[in-house]
C-alpha cells in the first residue's frame, strides 16, 4: 500500500456527517478494524525490511572487510579500486553504499506509512468523543443543554 492510498482512504473515512451522528458513532469499530489491519500489515512489513537491512549491512561490512566471494560476485557487488579496505574506513563505505542507501530510503518511507496509520488510529480513538461533543453542542444550541 502506498502512502498516497492511505491518504485517499482517510480523506474519505475521516468525514463525519453531522446529520447522522448516531450512524457515524456506529462506524467507529469498523474504521478501527480497517486501519488497525493496515497498521499491523505495514508494521510487520517494516520489521521484515529492517531485518533484511541489518542482514545486508552485515554482509556488506564483511564484503568490504574480507573482499569478494563467489556469492558477492553473483550479487554484482564490486570492491573499490584499491580492493579490500581498512576496518576504520568501513563505516564511510557503508554510509555511501548505494544498496544500503536505497534500503534506508525504503525503510524511511515505510516508517512514514506506519506513523501515518498510528496517527489515524489515534484520531479514530478520539472520534467517539468528537461525536459526543458535537451532540452536546447541538443540544445546547437547541436550548436542551
Amino acid at each position: 500500500m502506498k502512502l498516497e492510498e492511505i491518504y485517499e482512504q482517510w480523506e474519505k473515512d475521516s468525514f463525519i456527517d453531522e446529520l447522522i451522528l448516531d450512524d457515524e458513532s456506529l462506524k467507529i469499530p469498523k474504521l478501527h478494524f480497517k486501519y488497525l489491519r493496515y497498521y499491523n500489515n505495514e508494521n510487520l512489513l517494516y520489521l521484515k525490511m529492517l531485518s533484511d537491512f541489518k542482514k545486508i549491512k552485515q554482509e556488506k561490512r564483511d564484503f568490504y572487510l574480507y573482499g569478494q566471494t563467489q556469492e558477492t560476485l553473483k550479487k554484482g557487488w564490486v570492491l573499490p579500486p584499491q580492493g579490500k579496505i581498512l576496518k576504520s574506513e568501513i563505516p564511510d563505505y557503508l554510509e555511501g553504499d548505494v544498496d544500503l542507501i536505497d534500503m534506508t530510503l525504503k525503510l524511511s518511507y515505510q516508517i512514514e506509512k506506519v506513523n501515518t496509520l498510528k496517527a489515524i488510529l489515534d484520531m479514530i480513538k478520539n472520534r467517539g468523543y468528537q461525536i459526543k461533543e458535537s451532540i452536546e453542542f447541538k443540544k445546547f444550541m437547541a436550548g436542551n443543554g
